[in-house]
């Protein structure tokens, strides 16, 4: 299972940052969640693998100059999912009410998957961490098909880890400036 775990984090960084999977910094490993900080989207996910090999990551993606909640499934037997098109798929926490989110098909070396951006700053994204983080299982559906049903075990410490790493990066990036500006603007520009 360690094996497999590693070798779909690596598929999977290579799903969410192209060129960069190579780049992919692992933070730190939580209650059977791996933190990572992904280059190429510029955020901090957490990421497990559940029953049948399905994967899943959330976390976060600033690379259109926002903050996004990212949330990624990926599994092998959904062969039929075409890439870029979009799907309403159903997830419920625990009894909380279900909810419906139309998410983008992809394919990385014939891996299927299913992806979304959330703002993060929006009431929506802050519930669905909120349910995400107090339940104690996930459920999937698409067309009252079962993509899975997911133990949430750890969840609330994983995403915690994820925000920790998620601030660690943007006051990294913060502190970066133009060492030839006397201004925290780029003098250069209009």
């Amino acid at each position: 299972m360690f094996a497999k775990r590693w070798a779909w984090a690596a598929l999977a960084a290579a799903c969410l940052t192209g060129p960069a999977a190579a780049d992919t910094i692992h933070w730190k490993s939580v209650s059977g969640w791996d933190i990572s900080f992904y280059p190429g989207a510029e955020g901090c996910q957490a990421f497990a693998v559940f029953e049948q090999d399905t994967a899943f990551f959330i976390g976060f993606d600033s690379t259109e100059n926002q903050l996004s909640l990212d949330l990624t499934l990926l599994d092998q037997r959904w062969s039929s999912l075409e890439q870029d098109k979009n799907y309403e798929v159903s997830v419920q926490f625990g009894n909380e009410s279900p909810w419906t989110v139309t998410m983008t098909g992809l394919a990385v070396d014939g891996y299927p998957g299913l992806h979304i951006l959330i703002d993060a700053d929006s009431d929506k994204a802050a519930l669905f961490v909120e349910e995400f983080q107090r339940k104690t299982f996930m459920e999937w559906t698409y067309q009252g098909n079962l993509l899975g049903r997911f133990t949430l075990r750890g969840s609330r410490k994983a995403f915690d880890e994820v925000i920790r790493c998620q601030r660690s990066y943007n006051e990294a990036k913060a502190s970066q400036s133009d060492p030839f500006s006397t201004k925290k603007n780029d003098p250069f520009a209009d």
